[in-house]
Formats: C-alpha cells, structure tokens, sequence
C-alpha cells in the first residue's frame, strides 16, 4: 500500500510548480507599469497586422498540416502501396528540421539571384509573378513542411488501434468510401487528430526564427520587436501575458474539441492492409515521396551544398557550439531532476490528487511561446534585482541563470512524461520480491529500480537535451552579451543574408534533432 505524502511534501511539489510557473505568473504584474508612450504605437501600427497574421497563419497551418497528415496516416494505417514500409518512417524525418532552418533554405532558393528565379524570368515570366514565399501562405507552407509529422504519428497510431469494425459497418450501410471515412472512421480518430493539430499550433504560436527569417509579423515577433526595439520590457510584458490567454484559448479548445472521444476504447487488431494496384498506389508513393522531398531531402541537401562551397572559409563555430552543448546539458539535467522528484513524490502517495495536479501545473510551460517565457523570466529576476540590493548585485537578469529558468520551465514537460513512462515499467511486485529476499535500500536501488528507469530516463533527457539545442528566442533574448549557441549564429548570419554561413552551424543542429526521431521510429517498430 503506497504511503500517503505528508503535508509538506504535498506544499513542496506546489511549490516548485509555482517556482517553474513564476516567468509566466508574473507577467500579469507588468500591467501595474504603465506604458502610456508605447501602446497607442502598438494599437495603431503593430498588433492589428500582428493578430491577423497570426491568426492567417495558424488557420492555413491547420490545413497545410492535416492534409498530408491525416492522408498518409490512413494511407499507412490502412492499405499496401510502394515503399510504404520506408515511408512509415521517413516520413517522420521532417521533424528533425528546425522551422527556421527550413525557412532560410527556401528563402535561399527562391530569392531574386537563385536558380528558380533565374529559370522562371529567362522562360519569360514576370518577376512580380513568381510565387512570394516572405507571406503568410509562405510561412504556413515552410511550417506545415516540418510539422506535419505531429498530426501523422498519432492519427496514424489511432487508425491501427481502430481495427475495420467503423468502416466495415458503414460500408455495410450503404456509405461510400469516402463517406464512410469522414462519418465513421475519422470521428473516432478525433482525440488523436486534436492532440496533433493543437502540438502543430502551439509550435507556430511559438515560432520566432522562421516567421522573422520570412518577414511575417506575428504576436510572437510583436514581443521581440517591443522590448528591443521600442525598448520597453514593461510593454512586451503585458503584450506576452495577452499571448499567455491566447495559449489557454487554445488548451482549452484542444480539451473540448476532444469530447466524449477523449475515452479510448480496447485496442483492436490493426486490420490487413488493402494492396493498392496501378497508378493508385505509385500515386501514392509519388505524394509520401514528394512530402518527403520537399520537408528533408532537399533543406539537408541545399545545406550540404552551401557547407561544401564554403569549405575554405567556415565559419567558426565551436565556442558556439560548447555554449551549445553546456546549457543544453544543464538544462536537461535540471529538468530531469524536477522530473524525478514530481514522479517520485505521485508514485509515493498513490496517485495523489494534489501532487498530480502539481506535477500538471508545472509542465503547462511547454504551451508557452519561448518569446513570453524570455520576457517572463527577465521581468521576474528584474523585480526581484529591485526589490533586494543583495540580489541587485548578483546581476542575475544578465546571467546564464535566466536561460536557464526560462528553458527549464518551456522543457519540464517533455522531461516529466519521459519520467512518467519509465516508472510504468516500475512494478511495485519486483520491490517486494527484492525486499522479502532482504536485498538492502542501497542495493534495491542499484539493482532493480536504476536498470528499470534507466532506458526512460535516458530517453528523456535526450529529448530534452535536443529540445533545448533547438531552441531560438528564448536563447537570444537572455543570453548575456556576446554568448552565442548554435541555433543564435544560425539566426545572425540569415538575417544578414548570408545563407552558405548559416548551413554550416544548421548542420549541426539537424545532426542533433536526429536523434529524437531516431529514437521515435525506434519505437514505433
């Protein structure tokens, strides 16, 4: 019988939650620092564009990813086509390319001096012709291209457990294909498809790098562009804690657009695969290859390209990348740790309710865009620098340890549902074989429980590692002056055009972002 957690461990977990949830929290006190002198040019220049930008973006993102998403999960789930058994994980390769690797790739191919542009004006077509990819349909399309991905592994996972009993049933009926897919089957699929598409649109809420690089205002952009530009941090506050009700809006949307179909049923054996003939099935394999093509093939082969021009001069990047490798390490071990502590303290009283709930709170950081939690961290460590003078003078605010804060609390979710998964294979049967042989506490430890964690815990803290390599705005709005991580030199040399300068460095990050999804195809065989 699990031990109920005392008082103040319950008190403990709450607070680390309100610890991991202070960047955000906070945000609400900005608003008792007027900005009179900012917010008359925001209403009238910035955030008009900025909404509906951003909302443009997130609806076209939302069929741009649903599309291929859902159309080749069903095509994988169900039927028997060319190479389907390579796309089942090709597919998810995609995911190993940041957004705004993605974006300066395409920008780099389709400016005015590229080949394409070439090509089109010497076959006698208008420059002003010539698809514009810095716009919002452009941003969506280079988006939808990297995260697609979300939207097929768990729509795909829910058709297998699905078995053919809906589509038989209403074929049955006297329901076409067709009818029969959007009546039946994909209602069931409902859960699976609104946890894909909300991950997908969180993601683009969150975007910074690739709707910069393509010259796409956003609200994430707007927050950047408030603090540095019109510099006002008590203004980029309240415009961040505005994002922080739109990410709620979203949340709770995601809950109610799951429904009933939040109640998974018994899983079912995935029903034999139809063999596609003819032109069906090859031209299946012609759109699953194309995808492909356009996500990863050709971003990773541009970047090999312009790598392999500018041999002669890369650039420098490893103090960039020990930078790199030195927050991302801390911040995965940081995360891990909190991770742990969440796990172990709900395993411990049984499922509390309480400590549930504190582990929850904690990792809704996750749905916070990185620009908010930037401004959220730094408005937090510069009230706490003016209300103390003993903190003043650590200078926190321009330290490593606002990095570190703001990543921790974007992270912790990741690292708490890998946690959350090893402790699964944790069962409470193997501790009391180990205890009625009289294995001692020690022993118990290093014999039973670490060999048992280890593979999830791992597998965690490489997901959070590779996360927080990736991760752009909230490393180059706090990182002290001069301190550069990969992902940031990526950002400075694209925004000055310098496209073979940036492949480099880019290399890198796409080697890093392998190993997730190398690890995610890993599990689904």
């Amino acid at each position: 019988m699990a031990r109920p957690v005392p008082w103040p461990a319950r008190g403990g977990a709450w607070l680390l939650a309100a610890l991991l949830l202070a960047p955000t929290l906070w945000l609400a006190s900005a608003f008792a620092t007027p900005a009179p002198e900012v917010w008359p040019h925001l209403f009238a220049e910035v955030l008009p564009l900025a909404l509906r930008n951003t909302l443009a973006l997130l609806g076209l993102l939302a069929v741009f990813a649903l599309l291929p998403g859902v159309g080749f999960a069903w095509a994988s789930a169900r039927y028997e086509w060319p190479g389907r058994r390579f796309f089942d994980w090709a597919l998810v390769l995609p995911l190993a390319l940041p957004g705004y690797v993605v974006a300066f790739v395409y920008v780099g191919l389709t400016d005015y001096a590229s080949v394409l542009q070439t090509t089109w004006r010497a076959l006698g077509g208008a420059p002003a012709g010539f698809p514009e990819l810095r716009s919002v349909p452009g941003a969506a399309f280079v988006l939808a291209l990297v995260m697609y991905p979300y939207v097929f592994l768990l729509v795909r996972a829910a058709f297998l457990r699905q078995g053919s009993a809906a589509m038989d049933a209403a074929r049955m009926l006297g329901h076409g294909p067709l009818r029969s897919f959007f009546r039946a089957v994909l209602p069931m699929a409902r859960p699976a498809l609104v946890a894909g598409l909300s991950l997908v649109l969180l993601e683009a809420l969150a975007d910074f790098g690739a709707v910069s690089i393509l010259g796409v205002d956003t609200l994430t952009t707007s927050v950047y562009k408030t603090w540095y530009a019109l510099f006002s941090l008590p203004a980029a506050a309240q415009l961040a804690f505005s994002m922080v009700v739109l990410v709620g809006l979203v949340l709770a949307l995601e809950r109610w657009g799951r429904g009933r179909g939040a109640r998974s049923g018994p899983q079912l054996m995935p029903p034999p695969r139809r063999r596609l003939r003819g032109w069906r099935g090859w031209a299946v394999t012609a759109a699953a290859a194309l995808t492909l093509v356009l996500g990863f093939v050709l971003p990773l082969a541009r970047l090999l390209w312009w790598s392999w021009r500018a041999r002669a001069a890369l650039p420098e990047v490893g103090e960039a990348a020990i930078n790199t490798a030195l927050i991302a390490a801390a911040t995965a071990l940081l995360v891990l740790v909190l991770a742990l502590v969440f796990s172990v303290l709900a395993r411990r009283s049984g499922g509390d309710r309480g400590v549930r709930a504190a582990g929850f709170v904690a990792g809704l950081g996750y749905a916070v865009p990185g620009t908010v939690l930037a401004v959220g961290a730094m408005w937090l460590l510069v009230s706490l620098e003016q209300t103390s003078s003993w903190l003043g003078s650590l200078a926190l605010s321009s330290s490593l340890v606002a990095v570190l804060l703001a990543l921790s609390a974007r992270f912790l979710r990741v690292g708490h549902e890998a946690t959350e998964t090893a402790f699964l294979a944790l069962r409470p049967s193997l501790l009391e074989s180990a205890r009625l042989l009289a294995v001692p506490p020690l022993s118990r430890l290093r014999r039973v429980v670490l060999p048992l964690l280890r593979p999830g815990l791992v597998a965690g803290l490489l997901l959070v590692l590779v996360e927080a390599v990736k991760e752009l705005p909230a490393t180059l709005m706090l990182r002290p002056f001069g301190w550069d991580t990969l992902a940031v030199r990526v950002y400075s040399h694209t925004t000055e055009g310098l496209w073979e300068q940036a492949a480099w460095p880019a290399l890198w990050l796409v080697v890093v972002g392998l190993v997730p999804v190398w690890w995610l195809v890993r599990a689904q065989d």
